[in-house]
């Protein structure tokens, strides 16, 4: 008698994030499961950020930056990022500082917020905890970056590759510049961690490296017939400029944190010094080894990145964005089916994305990102807006056409992306996306694109905890 293969009919149940809750689907048995899982946190990090201070990599240690008379900036990532970092962080500069005779007045605290929105004084209590929020907000030394405010910000110029370098006037006016940042891994290659770059730079600067000519392609494709050398990177380029406009560098504490942003290391210093082993060692922490999928399955939380995944947009970018955490070989081959999960209703909130609604519908006019730039120059002058960003804790007006422009790339490639359990299915029709009542329908559906056999990898919680990178095994793609 011959010995019987695997059983191709075979599943296992999985858990995946569905809003605010687990659903547990069945996957075939050979499915690979892909999830961020915490490395051994710092037993002391309050302890580690002391001597990060007291011995960074390019600069002098902070108590001998730091004079009395100086004034101070201080900024901060925004609530998108852990508040846990922030309360870790924060309290141990300012007690290096008030050592250095820095009267605590002279200091001031900027969230660097880019293109987000605003925060308000209750997400930045929280954020930045009492010790911090108490003793500097009451006499306004807590404040939000505002991108179009033409009187906080400062033109320095044009950089040789073409970035607008506009940024925050109060903190790049500073005597002493410090910004309070995360190495979290981002699409392709790169990982945060230079924030003072985007998060306090103005609407133009910002659309200068997130409008759609310059969004990042695949490293595979962007070197297709590539001839000329390639160019200096957004961040080395504009670190450098702003450096040499100002005539001074920016100090930066930066944190790889894991799940509830317990820190995992530190790094503080010269962006130029600490980039390099903060990306080392955070390719080794946001790495997740995988085979290249025929189907990619993704469960969406009930709020991540930019708000409630209600959103029709934040729910589709869910949905198209995992593909673009690629380093080398694609998670997705070519014709691949996508299948995100959520119970989304589609409703998008006013308040908080006063522009959203309108950039939809101007992408369903088109269905093609590429029309869609000669439409941000009016969407950026709306007065309403502009109101809304600046008056109403809501979103600046272009925001919802970088997050349009990320979703080409997943487009042009998969064969088909099926949304799951939504209950308003002509809201993601809208956005290229096909609806379905529910998990098992998509899978009978993306069998018929890939065969009855599909590589299959399930990203359960990619929203939910850390992201991290998709590293394909070698001879595949």
């Amino acid at each position: 008698m011959s010995a019987k293969g695997p059983d191709v009919n075979a599943t296992k149940s999985v858990s995946v994030d569905y809003g605010d809750r687990k659903l547990t689907i069945e996957v075939p048995e050979s499915a690979v499961i892909a999830e961020f899982n915490d490395p051994p946190f710092l037993d002391d990090p309050a302890q580690a950020v002391r001597e990060a201070l007291a011995k960074p990599s390019g600069l002098p240690p902070l108590a001998e930056m730091a004079r009395p008379g100086m004034r101070v900036a201080i900024a901060f990532d925004d609530i998108t990022r852990p508040a846990n970092v922030a309360t870790t962080i924060l309290p141990r500069i300012v007690d290096v500082l008030e050592a250095a005779g820095v009267d605590e007045r002279d200091i001031v605290f900027i969230n660097a917020c880019a293109n987000h929105r605003k925060n308000t004084r209750s997400e930045l209590a929280n954020h930045l905890g009492p010790e911090i929020f108490e003793r500097f907000w009451p006499r306004g030394q807590i404040v939000n970056h505002d991108c179009d405010d033409p009187a906080g910000l400062r033109y320095f110029g044009v950089t040789e590759g073409g970035r607008v370098v506009e940024h925050n006037k109060t903190f790049f006016d500073a005597d002493l510049q410090i910004y309070q940042g995360n190495v979290a891994a981002q699409p392709w290659r790169g990982f945060t961690g230079t924030g003072a770059l985007i998060g306090l730079a103005s609407t133009r600067s910002i659309a200068s490296h997130h409008s759609l000519n310059s969004i990042p392609q695949h490293v595979a494709e962007s070197r297709a017939g590539q001839s000329k050398p390639k160019p200096m990177g957004m961040k080395p380029e504009m670190s450098a400029f702003l450096e040499t406009a100002t005539g001074k560098p920016v100090f930066y504490v930066n944190a790889i944190a894991g799940t509830q942003g317990r820190i995992i290391d530190v790094f503080a210093g010269h962006a130029n010094q600490i980039t390099k082993p903060a990306w080392t060692r955070a390719e080794q922490i946001f790495r997740c080894d995988v085979p290249q999928a025929d189907v990619l399955i993704i469960g969406l939380a009930q709020t991540y990145a930019y708000g409630h995944s209600n959103n029709a947009l934040v729910a589709t970018v869910g949905a198209l964005v995992p593909p673009r955490f690629s380093p080398g070989i694609p998670i997705l081959r070519e014709g691949g089916v996508i299948i995100a999960l959520s119970p989304s209703n589609g409703m998008i909130d006013p308040r908080h994305f006063p522009s959203y609604q309108e950039a939809v519908d101007l992408y369903g006019r088109y269905h093609n990102m590429r029309p869609l730039v000669d439409h941000e120059a009016e969407f950026a002058a709306r007065p309403e807006y502009l109101h809304a960003y600046r008056h109403g804790y809501g979103y600046p007006a272009l925001h919802p056409f970088w997050l349009l422009y990320e979703m080409e790339y997943a487009l042009e490639r998969a064969g088909a992306v099926y949304l799951a359990g939504v209950s308003n299915p002509g809201a993601f029709r809208d956005l290229s996306l096909t609806p379905v009542t529910d998990f098992q329908k998509a899978w009978q559906l993306a069998r018929k694109h890939v065969g009855p056999t599909p590589r299959v990898v399930v990203a359960p919680t990619f929203w939910s905890r850390p992201r991290f990178k998709f590293a394909v095994e070698a001879g595949q793609g």
